[in-house]
Order: C-alpha cells, then sequence, then structure tokens
C-alpha cells in the first residue's frame, strides 16, 4: 500500500514526539554511600540535589544547547567555571574555584579505530555533591562509568566518581597500548621478511597515534598531580585521596607503557628507513657497475657512428664484423678489470 506524503509526514512527526526527550541530559545517577546508585530523569533533579549525604551526577551532551542553557542557569555551579565547562577547545586543564574544581581530561572517541587521530577530552565540575560531565561525542571511559553504575558498582562520594573515571581512563589507553604493540609486533615480521614498502604509510600513521596518545596521557597526569592533588578540597575522604593517587600512579605506568612502544616504533622506522636505503645503494651499485660495463661499447659505437671520411672497413664487406670484435674484446677487458677490481 503506498500513503501519501502528508501521511508519511504525519507518522514520522508523531514518532518525533513519542522518543523521550532528555534535554541533552545522556545520564543521572544518585548516588549515597549505604544505597545503590539511582537513575534520575530530569524531573527528578531539582528532588535529588536535596537529598542528604546524596552525590548528584549527570552526563550532558554539550552539543544539544538546552543542556548549555541548564549549565549557564545553573545557580550550583560558579560563574568563574560555566565558561570553562562550555568551552569547545580541547585542551587538558585544571582549576580549584572555593571549595569545587573543573577538570579537562582526554578520552578516547569510540570511533578511534577507523579515525586514529580521533581523541577527545571530557570537561568535569566536580563539588561534595555534585558532578556534572560534559562531551562533544561519544566517548569510551565515560560510557564505560555509565554503565558500570547501571549495572551496581557501589560508588559513594564524588571524588570515588572520579577515580573509578581515571580507571576505565587507564584500563581504555592501556588496551589501546596492547593494540598499537601488536601492530608494530606485526610490522616488525613483515619487514624482517623484506616486505616494507607497503607498511610507511601505517608506521607513521601509527606512530602519530602513539603520540596523540602520549600527549593525552601527560596532559591527564600533569594536571591530577601537579594542579588537583596540591589543592584538594577539604571535603575529600582520605581513602578517596589514597586511591587518587594510586590511580595517578597508574598513568605514569601506562606512559612508560606508551613510550616503550613509541620507542620501538621509532626503532622500526629507523630499520626500515636503513633497509630502503640499502636497496637504493644496491640499485645504484648495480646501475654503475653496468654502465661502466657498457661505457667503453658505447664509445666505439659512438666513433663508428660518426659520419665523416676516412673511418676505416667502410669500403670492406666484413667491416662491421671487425668492429664487433673490438666491442667484444673491449667489453671483455673492462669485465676482467672489474673483477679483478672485486667490483662482484
Amino acid at each position: 500500500m503506498v500513503y501519501p506524503r502528508e501521511h508519511l509526514l504525519h507518522e514520522f512527526m508523531r514518532t518525533l514526539i513519542e522518543l523521550p526527550d532528555h534535554r541533552g541530559l545522556i545520564c543521572g545517577f544518585l548516588l549515597h554511600p549505604t544505597l545503590p546508585a539511582q537513575r534520575l530523569e530530569w524531573e527528578t533533579l531539582a528532588e535529588a540535589f536535596n537529598v542528604a549525604d546524596g552525590t548528584v551526577w549527570l552526563h550532558f551532551n554539550l552539543v544539544d544547547t538546552r543542556a548549555r542553557k541548564w549549565i549557564t542557569s545553573c545557580d550550583r555551579i560558579p560563574e568563574a567555571i560555566k565558561e570553562m565547562l562550555l568551552d569547545m577547545t580541547p585542551h587538558n586543564q585544571l582549576e580549584v574555584v572555593n571549595n569545587s574544581f573543573i577538570m579537562v581530561l582526554g578520552d578516547l572517541h569510540y570511533d578511534l579505530d577507523a579515525d586514529p587521530d580521533s581523541l577527545g577530552v571530557l570537561r568535569i565540575y566536580v563539588d561534595q555533591n555534585c558532578v556534572i560531565t560534559l562531551r562533544g561525542r561519544p566517548l569510551k571511559a565515560i560510557d564505560q562509568l555509565r554503565l558500570a553504575l547501571t549495572n551496581g558498582e557501589p560508588i559513594k562520594t564524588s571524588l570515588d566518581l572520579i577515580v573509578h573515571f581515571l580507571e576505565y581512563a587507564n584500563d581504555i589507553f592501556g588496551i589501546v597500548i596492547v593494540d598499537r604493540r601488536g601492530v608494530i609486533d606485526d610490522m616488525e615480521d613483515q619487514i624482517l621478511k623484506g616486505i616494507f614498502h607497503a607498511k610507511r604509510g601505517e608506521l607513521g600513521s601509527v606512530r602519530r597515534s602513539l603520540a596523540k596518545l602520549r600527549r593525552h596521557l601527560n596532559g591527564n597526569r600533569h594536571a591530577l598531580s601537579h594542579h588537583l592533588m596540591p589543592r584538594l578540597p577539604n571535603w575529600c575522604l582520605e581513602t578517596d585521596i589514597a586511591e587518587l593517587r594510586r590511580s595517578i600512579e597508574r598513568f605514569d605506568t601506562v606512559i612508560q607503557d606508551l613510550e616503550l612502544v613509541q620507542e620501538r616504533a621509532r626503532l622500526l622506522q629507523e630499520e626500515m628507513a636503513a633497509r630502503l636505503q640499502e636497496t637504493v645503494n644496491r640499485n645504484l651499485y648495480v646501475l654503475s657497475i653496468v654502465t661502466t660495463f657498457f661505457l667503453p661499447v658505447t664509445l666505439i659505437t659512438g666513433i663508428f657512428g660518426m659520419n665523416v671520411g676516412g673511418m676505416p672497413w667502410v669500403q670492406e664487406p666484413i667491416g662491421i664484423w671487425w668492429v664487433f670484435l673490438i666491442m667484444s674484446m673491449t667489453a671483455g677487458v673492462t669485465f676482467g678489470a672489474l673483477q679483478r677490481q672485486k667490483f662482484f
């Protein structure tokens, strides 16, 4: 049955109206020290902020203008932090304002394999009873945190939530580094077999990806260890601070693994360049031998090709064979001289 265009448009608009509208809110959770995490909807946000001993986590889509308007009008967030939350520049940074702080930390996009240069950032506002995160595109670590809370992961405080995010970020960065190490291993096997001409672009892409990952990890570690740890608010629990310190130390381990893979990639590229240079030199060597071998013969043919008088054997029927004989003798003498000099 064929429906008219007006009917199809009506069905399309009705479907859009029936879809849930979260106003840019990707997910929300109410965390409590003694209760499981409770999923929050937009209509229950005001009540959640009034729960005693509760911590609210709201995760927004930064691209949605309604989420940006909510951040702008939220009285809980200091004015000095709102501009940093809504900024779209992908730079790692951290600022502490009163008893709250904002972090811009690196995370990975879901399409990293399709676009190795595609790395994202997550904006995080943290105070004693509230955590607000914003992202522009889907990110892996923060989504792992969302799934963990959905599956009943026990998270009690706002700083504990940040520690869990850092742990998932470390895991994901570690997985990517292991994957890049496997790619380097495969390339090394191919290069040792002499198959390296098609690997130059792929190796360059891996090195660029590793360099970007290293900048992300170094930015996260520097922001956390040099800016956050010395200025943690007084509401942070000692147990959470210890876990945060452990997560930062794990960043160091991940960065060390990344640097080892980077060094292997650099050495592999040097090996590839050396093998390419060796191939070029070998080809040039063969070319020079061939040129040296045929140079006397070419000289003879050039001389006898001059259209001037006085050329020998011009009138003799077997003159051409005398020329061939001279060329053969010259070639033999050249070959013997090259062999005595051990050119081959």
